[in-house]
């Protein structure tokens, strides 16, 4: 159902008693999350600093090693990511190709 409003006042009006009453629901959810998690608190034996920890703790990413594609007789390797080494570069230039240098990863 739709009400009709003739002014822009009254939409103000309606405007702050939905808003009004969307935070007394928010309260109320609030209320009832925070008992949760102080319930859940409670039986897992958690105190506010475990919480402040886990929530300031930021999980860190480790990059997984690329692994060798390419690999120079003299020692020189590439994973075959990034800027093309010189190497590589050298022995396309005289005729080679760089799968000659391919890394068998059996």
């Amino acid at each position: 159902m739709r009400k009709e409003f003739n002014s822009v006042s009254e939409i103000k009006k309606e405007i702050t008693r939905l808003q009004r009453d969307a935070n007394k629901i928010k309260q109320k959810i609030r209320s009832k999350v925070i008992s949760d998690i102080l319930r859940s608190m409670k039986e897992h034996d958690l105190r506010p600093e475990d919480i402040v920890q886990a929530f300031h703790h930021k999980p860190s990413r480790t990059k997984a090693a690329s692994k060798i594609r390419y690999q120079h007789p003299d020692g020189h390797t590439w994973t075959g990511r990034g800027r093309t080494p010189m190497w590589i570069k050298q022995i396309e230039s005289e005729g080679r190709s760089r799968e000659d240098f391919a890394v068998n990863s059996d």
